[in-house]
């Protein structure tokens, strides 16, 4: 098991790189590369400080790469420190001559799994990879545990920990895998895990599937080899839904490219992530990529027009139908009977309201009567229409045509729909894979009158609802 486990660690196809950035703009991140192998980046917080946790095969930076029977390469888990630039082992007591990592935290920190490799009391050759937990207790990790599920004769690697810690993804080599490596989920009931869970053939194929990382929406992100049959990785996602995982999807360029892609990170709100790849490289590098699009600063939400009003004369003190009729007239052109009416304006604009008192005894209008004027105007911001409430995996179209911003002269509408998708356009659609809340931002830059001139943008957001189909 170990030398076919090994081959997939290490198998990479030197291929260009695709052009054209998307939504993102990708960079490697040279300070974490060495020309060594270096995967699944994760930030990891700690006091003030903020680092990277990732795994490498580098032998520059105090500690010796561990290589197995056949002298080749295996992982170490590091961090980089992004305020001070120095690289360590993330924890001293995990570096020995088997492999580590990766690794993957909660979201609060206080929980971490970790793949490593640990002599099964055969020969070192046939040990195989497990998975371990650890408690973070007053900045120390302790209180190391295996999984109980571990394996002497599978692999189980790249885990990866939901946002609360309760649900446990990984890759494993198991006896129902559908190929030689699956993505297995086990979670956790009181203070033991569940027995891990092929995620079926809508994920899993004939080929390999490594690398997962859950995103606190619930989006579940993996790398595999077997789902287009072009030989190489790629990144793909898929959400659970109603009992079922919906079919894989292929991510769009710039995240995935021409080479092997293994490992993605986004964060909560998907502006910025770390990338494993080989796109410049026979190794696999560690890229940072961030929003490529400006900054729509804090939206406000969208202030509603109203149309509909009810008018009435407050300095009228009695009322006698039997005495007299009452009518308000609009503009001289529409006339409403009543002394208290609703009515809804059909458009922006400037309304005079009129009350009409005619005294059925002396058969002639009261003189004098109370005349209203209204000016219902529209608010200058960006508005979205679209439902408020929309089933998942069904298309919809988003429209900004309705934003008024009088006498700026518009460069382009940027759309965010708050689940790691973003758009362009007065009118795009999109559709939402997962159901929950979701805020839909629509910035509305406006055209810069001078090149070096910051872009300025007005931003407003609309709350939806997305339901499971039907």
């Amino acid at each position: 098991m170990k030398k076919a486990a090994l081959t997939i660690l290490s198998l990479m196809i030197l291929l260009p790189v695709v052009e054209g950035q998307d939504y993102y703009q990708v960079k490697k991140s040279t300070r974490i590369s060495t020309g060594m192998d270096e995967a699944v980046a994760l930030p990891y917080k700690i006091g003030k400080d903020s680092l990277v946790v990732y795994m490498t095969q580098s032998t520059s930076v105090g500690a010796s790469s561990p290589t197995d029977s056949e002298g080749r390469r295996l992982f170490t888990i590091f961090q980089y420190n992004e305020k001070t630039r120095q690289k360590k082992p993330f924890i001293d007591a995990l570096v020995s001559q088997q492999h580590e990592g990766p690794v993957s935290f909660s979201g609060d920190y206080k929980t971490m799994v970790f793949s490593q490799q640990r002599p099964s009391g055969t020969n070192r050759s046939s040990d195989p990879l497990g998975l371990y937990f650890a408690e973070n207790v007053d900045g120390e990790w302790l209180n190391i545990r295996a999984f109980e599920f571990n394996d002497d004769f599978a692999w189980l690697f790249s885990p990866a920990l939901s946002q609360d810690g309760r649900t446990l993804y990984f890759a494993a080599n198991m006896e129902d895998a559908l190929g030689g490596f699956d993505i297995y989920r086990s979670k956790l009931r009181g203070s033991s895990w569940t027995k891990p869970e092929n995620l079926g053939p809508a994920v899993n194929t004939t080929g390999n599937e490594l690398y997962p990382f859950v995103h606190p929406s619930g989006t579940l992100y993996f790398s595999s080899n077997g789902h287009d049959n072009t030989g190489g990785f790629d990144l793909y996602e898929t959400t659970f839904i109603s009992g079922n995982w919906n079919q894989a999807q292929k991510l769009p360029p710039p995240l995935n490219g021409l080479s092997d892609d293994y490992h993605v990170y986004f964060s909560e709100d998907y502006k910025s992530g770390f990338l494993t790849s080989n796109r410049r490289s026979r190794n696999k590098e560690i890229f940072n990529f961030e929003y490529d699009i400006p900054p729509l600063g804090v939206p406000e939400p969208i202030k509603k027009t109203f149309y509909k009003y009810k008018i009435y004369d407050r300095k009228l003190d009695t009322v006698d139908p039997n005495l007299f009729r009452y009518s308000w007239v609009i503009n001289d052109t529409l006339e409403i009977p009543g002394h208290e009416v609703i009515y809804k304006f059909p458009d922006p604009g400037t309304y005079v309201c009129e009350l009409k008192v005619f005294d059925i005894q002396l058969d002639t209008f009261v003189i004098g009567q109370t005349v209203n004027t209204l000016n219902i105007r529209l608010n200058e911001q960006a508005v979205i229409t679209c439902p408020d409430t929309i089933p998942a995996n069904t298309p919809v179209e988003f429209d900004g045509s309705s934003t008024y911003l009088p006498g700026l002269n518009v460069s382009r509408y940027l759309w965010e729909f708050g689940d790691g998708r973003f758009g362009e356009g007065i009118k795009t659609n999109h559709t939402y894979l997962y159901p929950g809340r979701y805020r839909i931002i629509l910035g509305v830059e406006m055209r810069k009158e001078r090149r070096r001139d910051d872009p300025v943008v007005r931003s407003n957001f609309k709350d939806v609802i997305v339901i499971a189909p039907q």
